[in-house]
């Protein structure tokens, strides 16, 4: 009888080192797995500054591009507008042209 009590304390031992063991690995494991949550974090936080800082920036790139593009938008039809009121020789020769058609009196401005 005090043979088997001694056996059965010895087995209780064995299977307290166990779980001991099994107690240590798996703190072991979730403290990688939290030094990894951590880095992981830490990477979150560091983009979602950088995104951050580009939309914080987004609204002046927008009104620079906009500026830009309605700069080009006016260059491009003023341009033209300012070719057709250009006082060319030939432009004031064909008004003088186009005034003299009439059939009233030359004035003093339609004869130069």
């Amino acid at each position: 009888m005090e043979q088997r009590k001694l056996n059965d304390q010895a087995n209780s031992l064995a299977d307290l080192a166990k779980t001991q063991n099994t107690m240590y690995d798996l703190i072991s494991d979730l403290n990688e797995r939290g030094e990894d949550m951590e880095k992981r974090i830490s990477h979150l936080e560091t983009r979602l500054e950088t995104l951050l800082e580009s939309l914080r920036a987004l609204p002046g790139l927008i009104s620079q591009i906009i500026s830009e593009q309605h700069m080009d938008f006016l260059e491009f039809h003023v341009q033209p507008f300012d070719k057709l009121n250009s006082h060319s020789p030939d432009r004031s020769h064909s008004l003088s042209r186009r005034k003299s058609t009439s059939t009233a009196p030359a004035t003093s401005s339609e004869s130069n």
